[in-house]
């Protein structure tokens, strides 16, 4: 029964009272217990086969409801249909303030319209007002071969600090132009080409595939989100994730508890989370998902 399995205790064990999944944080010399939006939302993208056709009874049903709670607390106080990774005023003291960024931006949006927290045109209010002006406008002559004008940016700012691209931050929103219907808006044909490229261009390398998403260290979360973004209408992804699924190593002798979700740039600081693989886990055994 899948009321009882195990991966269900997990998962509803590493809810916290405001609804997030819980993750471990990793900041070299110590870890901490953490809350945020990306991890959340993650946990929500892999159950959801499983909660679209859930019994009414089900605990992984009010699960949800408590997860969109605080999906919804982490919405950008001075920037309409924006999110950021934590709630405004609960970030954490170890680290600067975090303006609101364009990953968890389209994680949230999506699966607060998924579920009919917003309605579907949100998804287009997002993406017209928030994340089609924030674009990679010039180009390093360093820069790497991979990397283009027009795709979308990190951090949702306007003032000349560094913004780092993330292949993994333009899948997921992609995943969100195509699934609001707005393929032909600025940035979406640019971070589809750029993904295609660079999947291309790290080949089989760990350390290339680092570089090209700075904030998801490990390979494996580039291709879940290629992955979703093809399930939510993006086509121009197919030849990336055929190329990411033939590179990946199931057999890999790995501790998936242990494995980096997210990182800060490059993996110096680090989130785990084992209510995250368990979901996905949950998901493959019922037989409604890959896990690579």
């Amino acid at each position: 029964m899948l009321t009882t399995h195990p991966a269900i205790h997990e998962i509803l064990s590493a809810q916290t009272s405001a609804g997030a999944f819980t993750a471990q944080v990793h900041l070299g010399h110590r870890t901490e217990q953490d809350a945020n939006a990306c991890v959340t939302g993650l946990v929500l993208r892999g159950l959801r086969p499983l909660l679209e056709r859930a019994d009414p009874a089900s605990p992984l049903l009010e699960a949800r409801e408590r997860a969109l709670d605080f999906l919804e607390s982490c919405a950008s106080p001075t920037q309409p249909g924006a999110f950021r990774f934590w709630p405004p005023n609960a970030q954490p003291s170890w680290i600067e303030d975090l303006p609101d960024d364009a990953d968890d931006t389209a994680i949230c949006a999506l699966e607060l319209v998924r579920y009919e927290r917003r309605p579907a045109e949100f998804l287009r209010t997002v993406a017209c007002r928030v994340l089609v002006k924030h674009t990679l406008r010039n180009l390093d002559p360093l820069s790497p071969e991979w990397l283009r004008r027009g795709v979308f940016v990190t951090w949702l700012r306007d003032e000349p600090r560094p913004n780092l691209v993330d292949c993994c931050v333009n899948a997921n929103v992609a995943a969100l132009f195509a699934s609001a219907d707005f393929r032909h808006l600025p940035g979406y044909a640019d971070a589809c080409a750029m993904i295609d490229h660079a999947v291309r261009w790290a080949g089989d390398s760990r350390l290339r595939a680092q570089c090209i998403s700075p904030f998801y260290p490990h390979p494996a979360e580039l291709l879940y989100a290629v992955e979703h973004a093809v399930s939510c209408g993006v086509p121009e992804l197919q030849p990336a994730l055929s190329l990411l699924r033939a590179r990946a190593r199931p057999g890999e002798s790995e501790c998936l508890d242990d494995r980096p979700v997210c990182s800060g740039a490059y993996g110096r600081v680090f989130w785990t989370s084992p209510a995250l693989h368990a979901a996905r886990h949950l998901a493959e055994t019922f037989g409604v998902q890959t896990q690579p």
